[in-house]
């Protein structure tokens, strides 16, 4: 009898645990869905003009779905060149969520709260005043640049990578750029991230060889920051260190004029919000010192050419600065006190030259103490 009972709770068991697999739904694998199946929602947005502001979508997420943005056409924003999508498009969720731009022309990303989706045309030079997305308070008057700027917005049914696996397998090349986008994202150095006002781009990716720790860029027509934050004292022993090699020069002319002021740096940030950048010159003597001649950043940023032109191209070079003394003779005014982060800095968007750096090994020494700002993965 016992045993006749122990095989009727074994069926009864086995036979629960069949109806509620049965009714569980099952992970989507990449590949099952199709192209129909995939999208739960679909808008076509067209920007006219520079100062629209915010746009709703009418496509609401919950939190953990994911969408994907397409931008189309490079547009004329005031700059030299036409740029493309993640320089001009932006995005929130909801009227007060974090903004954030498209890091390419095709961007997937995955909600982290409900509401609708906004998308705004942010014009060059102009910076939010806070995470929301608000507009300085000299929007007003932005020349109204004509634009002929389109984003598409997908929402999927399921899972990104199941979706644009659906999507590549249609006739449209854009689906395979967007699936590679997203499975390829280039990792950052451990601790850095976008400067969130500047917004994201693709040509950071994290370096290492049997020498160097470090981050490469490598950009054409994009810009960007990366920032660590630190909290080191500020005095005469405080020394910087780096190693760099650079293979591509991105200027097209002396740094010094806005319209060429592409280059590649490494940078501290100080707590009086300056700060000081490194980099090396394809037309500035070495030693150069200068304020940025971009509008806004003219307020905040100085830059040192510490080498020049075309020779040692392609190879390491160490070098190690005096900050304070560097402070001082190109910034100079009050001294900081303490540094508050460190940047890496691509701006490559008044030309279509290519750059590509590789900075490594960078110390901030401050007598016995020693951070390390790379750190190995």
């Amino acid at each position: 009898m016992r045993l006749r009972l122990d095989k009727t709770r074994t069926s009864l068991l086995l036979s629960a645990a069949t109806v509620i697999l049965l009714l569980a739904p099952l992970p989507l694998k990449a590949g099952e869905l199709t192209a129909s199946e995939a999208v739960a929602q679909h808008v076509e947005m067209s920007f006219s003009h520079s100062r629209e502001g915010w746009r709703k979508t009418g496509i609401s997420l919950r939190s953990g779905q994911a969408a994907t943005i397409i931008g189309d056409g490079a547009v004329n924003l005031g700059l030299p060149v036409p740029v493309s999508a993640s320089l001009f498009l932006w995005a929130r969720i909801g009227e007060d969520g974090d903004v954030f731009n498209v890091a390419s022309d095709t961007y997937t990303f995955v909600a982290e709260t409900d509401g609708e989706l906004h998308l705004s045309v942010r014009p060059a030079g102009f910076y939010w005043t806070d995470r929301r997305g608000t507009f300085p308070t000299d929007f007003g008057g932005v020349p109204q640049y004509p634009l002929d700027a389109k984003a598409a917005v997908y929402l999927w049914s399921g899972a990104p990578e199941a979706a644009l696996v659906a999507m590549a397998g249609t006739d449209d090349a854009r689906w395979q750029l967007a699936l590679s986008r997203h499975t390829d994202t280039p990792q950052l150095p451990d601790e850095f991230e976008y400067l969130w006002y500047l917004g994201q781009s693709t040509v950071f990716e994290t370096y290492e060889d049997a020498a160097h720790i470090g981050v490469r860029a490598t950009p054409t027509n994009e810009g960007g920051i990366i920032r660590k934050a630190l909290d080191i004292p500020l005095d005469e022993e405080t020394l910087v260190s780096f190693d760099w090699l650079y293979e591509q020069l991105p200027a097209k002319g002396p740094e010094t004029e806005a319209q060429y002021h592409d280059y590649l740096s490494i940078a501290l940030e100080f707590d009086n919000g300056q700060d000081l950048t490194w980099f090396w010159s394809g037309h500035l003597e070495a030693g150069t010192e200068f304020t940025c001649p971009l509008p806004w950043w003219d307020q905040r940023e100085t830059h040192v050419a510490v080498q020049s032109g075309e020779e040692g191209l392609g190879e390491w070079h160490s070098h190690t600065r005096s900050v304070l003394q560097d402070y001082q003779s190109a910034v100079g005014g009050e001294l900081p006190r303490r540094i508050v982060g460190i940047w890496v800095i691509n701006s490559g968007i008044f030309g279509d030259k290519p750059g590509e750096a590789i900075f490594a090994n960078m110390k901030v020494r401050n007598g016995s103490q020693v951070t390390e700002v790379f750190d190995s993965k």
